[in-house]
């Protein structure tokens, strides 16, 4: 009986007050199955309460990351867009550096049509709107809604955008080599035409013509032409260029000297008074000099000639009355 007493364990409750004893008997083994179940309930406890906070966790790292997707997406829709515009005013930008390329009479920068027009345009922002999570990987998320996440197809939205900005990067570097070559080209035009002259000297009627004349000083070569006019009447520029000379000079009597660009030079002779000194930048059309008969005249008149690489040519194919 002793032996048997010792492999029980009397537990007693002894309430507060004068109230009967509760006396409980439990076994060795009862007492640790009960003992083993309170330590399984315990790490049970900490296991829930660990992965709540986990949970816990989680969630906010899922709205995070909805939040994120949510921007990217975006991002990928005004990515596609502002490529897609791009590509037009690119295409713009072409058809407008042929048509200055056709009025110039210039050769074409390239003889391949540009790459931007084989170039294909990414998809539409419906196909942006209608990627959702499938083919992500793993199972579908509760809570995230279509298109939120960004998947496979708003990545390949971003890899074509990126692919055409790529084009557009390498278009854009040949579209301004051949933009320069156009503004050369056409500042060597504008350079040109304001170097070439292009109008009469003093408005009056011609009384003498470029060759072989006879006049009351005998026969000569006349290496200009007379525009006669009523003395003091404007001398202008025939076109831009710097004075070299001005000042008096035989029978040419006051005389301006302008030399311009691409071997052209112009000689304005028989000036009553010259207002222009050697240095002077002229522009076509600015006043150098007042209309007289000074040197070798036999009245009011200016003798203009037009040079070429030193030599005179006859001024009436640059009077600009053809």
């Amino acid at each position: 009986m002793a032996r048997r007493d010792r492999n029980v364990f009397t537990i007693m409750v002894v309430p507060h007050a004068e109230t009967k004893v509760f006396t409980f008997r439990v076994s060795t083994l009862a007492f640790q199955v009960i003992c083993f179940g309170l330590v399984c309930l315990f790490l049970f406890m900490i296991i829930m309460v660990r992965s709540y906070q986990t949970m816990v966790g989680s969630m906010a790292e899922l709205e995070e990351l909805r939040m994120v997707n949510r921007e990217q997406r975006a991002q990928i829709e005004q990515l596609a867009e502002e490529t897609r515009a791009l590509q037009q005013r690119m295409l713009l930008l072409d058809e407008l550096d042929k048509q200055v390329r056709e009025m110039m009479e210039l050769q074409s920068s390239r003889s391949s049509k540009s790459s931007l027009g084989a170039a294909p345009a990414p998809p539409s922002l419906a196909d942006v709107s209608a990627a959702s999570m499938d083919g992500v990987g793993g199972p579908s998320l509760t809570g995230v809604g279509d298109g939120v996440v960004v998947g496979r197809r708003s990545i390949q939205v971003a890899k074509s955008a990126l692919e055409l900005l790529d084009a557009v990067s390498r278009e854009m570097g040949e579209r301004s080599k051949s933009l320069e070559e156009v503004r050369r080209a056409v500042s060597e035009s504008t350079t040109y035409m304001a170097s070439k002259p292009s109008i009469p000297p003093a408005f009056g009627y011609t009384t003498s013509r470029y060759g072989y004349r006879r006049t009351i000083f005998g026969s000569d070569f006349h290496s200009g032409y007379d525009i006669a006019a009523r003395e003091g009447s404007p001398i202008v520029a025939t076109a831009d260029g710097t004075v070299v000379f001005a000042g008096w000079d035989g029978n040419y009597g006051n005389v301006v000297v302008v030399e311009h660009a691409y071997g052209w030079s112009t000689v304005y002779g028989h000036c009553a008074k010259v207002i222009v000194q050697v240095g002077d930048r002229v522009k076509r059309g600015e006043v150098i000099a007042f209309l007289g008969s000074t040197g070798r005249s036999t009245g009011p008149h200016v003798h203009y000639e037009v040079r070429v690489n030193g030599k005179t040519v006859n001024p009436y194919y640059y009077l600009g009355t053809r």
